[in-house]
């Protein structure tokens, strides 16, 4: 009669290794047919997502920048009230900011956008991570009111 402890008790098939898995067990190659189907078909529905996502930002880049230059005019004219003489230095920057993306939404294509986003990511996470959490604040703000 077996333990427990070495895998095999009497009248059960625990512990007895089927067929099947001694082959894998004995597969150095460590890739199976069925492990290199499941890569590649991992690869076309990466691909496939990828595809999805370029051509949702295509789709709604424009309105992005529309949208954009809508708030510059705003900004734009907030900043010419005499209310706004200490906030104007302000202003002036965040709608340069706001034109030059927008511009930039309109001229560069959906790759050329992600590569300089990955870049800027890359070079300055701090920066990025204190970015989603302000915007994360705003909307968070915005929602409530």
């Amino acid at each position: 009669m077996g333990s427990v402890i070495d895998g095999s008790i009497q009248g059960s098939g625990y512990g007895q290794r089927s067929e099947e898995g001694s082959r894998f067990a004995r597969d150095e190659s460590g890739t199976s047919g069925l492990g290199q189907a499941g890569k590649e078909q991992a690869k076309q529905l990466g691909s496939a997502a990828k595809e999805r996502v370029y051509h949702q930002v295509e789709s709604r880049r424009g309105d992005v920048a529309k949208g954009l230059r809508g708030l510059v005019s705003t900004l734009e004219g907030i900043s010419d009230k005499d209310e706004a003489k200490m906030a104007r230095p302000l202003l002036g920057r965040a709608t340069g900011l706001l034109r030059r993306t927008s511009e930039r939404l309109e001229s560069e294509t959906t790759e050329e956008l992600l590569a300089d986003a990955q870049t800027q990511v890359r070079e300055r996470p701090g920066l990025f991570i204190a970015g989603c959490v302000a915007a994360g604040f705003v909307l968070g703000r915005l929602i409530k009111a």
